[in-house]
């Protein structure tokens, strides 16, 4: 599925070097972004939504609204794509304070926007102005979204070598409450053991990826955060190999 030609397309540098985040939005600096990898790598290998998406590990329709401008991405949504379409650190970190501003513009303009309610005081005397409630189904929504990294975990996505993966790592351990290696052990039903974990900790190498994930585990890390440090280790994998580097979208960005 190719981003579609009839986009339009500003130049790169108008987007991500300009002093006014007024005048673009994450969706324009992404497209620019998409239109200039394009451009280098001619027609044969034109980037997709499908391709973005498959390397970010979003959904298709997800990234088609992020390029479209129906919705601003969150953070690291943000990164896992700009990640999945070769875009550099420097860049990233433009964009990044895009989208906050674009955040907070849009929250500000739904504000203004929102239906009032109007609701008397108990004796009839008074009419006073309150925000629309929320619907039982909007409230159930919000009730089941985890928020990714969960409260105070760390967070891994800027992960981008084996020695920061490691202080990650450590990081996870002290959130999870610093548990001995023999506890560890115990949690992960023996998938781990204390020299492993030690070898683990130390960094000289990318952990087997079972023993990788089966430490997240024990130290309480599951759900879509796991998902997020299970898409590091992969990229991180697909990087320490040559021949596998350049075919993963972000495989050189610096």
């Amino acid at each position: 599925m190719a981003i579609a030609r009839r986009m339009s397309f500003p130049a790169l540098e108008d987007v991500l070097e300009t002093a006014d985040l007024s005048k673009h939005n994450v969706a324009e600096a992404l497209r620019a972004w998409i239109e200039y990898m394009n451009t280098r790598g001619g027609d044969d290998k034109r980037i997709g939504v499908r391709d973005i998406a498959d390397a970010a590990g979003l959904p298709s329709s997800r990234v088609s609204d992020v390029l479209t401008g129906r919705r601003v991405p969150t953070r690291d949504e943000l990164d896992m794509i700009c990640l999945a379409i070769g875009m550099g650190k420097d860049a990233r970190v433009k964009l990044q304070g895009l989208r906050l501003h674009e955040e907070s513009q849009r929250s500000r303009s739904s504000r203004m926007e929102e239906p009032y309610t109007l609701v008397r005081t108990k004796n009839g005397d008074t009419v006073v102005q309150s925000p629309r409630l929320m619907t039982a189904e909007a409230r159930r929504y919000q009730h089941s979204v985890q928020p990714v990294p969960a409260f105070g975990q760390p967070d891994p996505i800027r992960v981008s070598s084996v020695q920061e993966l490691v202080l990650a790592l450590k990081a996870v351990h002290v959130w999870g409450g610093t548990p001995s290696l023999r506890e560890l052990e115990r949690r992960s039903r023996t998938i781990l053991r204390r020299s492993t974990i030690s070898d683990m900790l130390r960094g000289e190498s990318l952990p087997d990826y079972e023993r990788y994930v089966a430490f997240l585990r024990a130290c309480g890390v599951d759900g879509p955060s796991l998902d997020t440090w299970v898409f590091v280790w992969r990229r991180l994998s697909a990087l320490e190999n040559p021949k596998v580097a350049p075919w993963l979208p972000g495989g050189t960005a610096s």
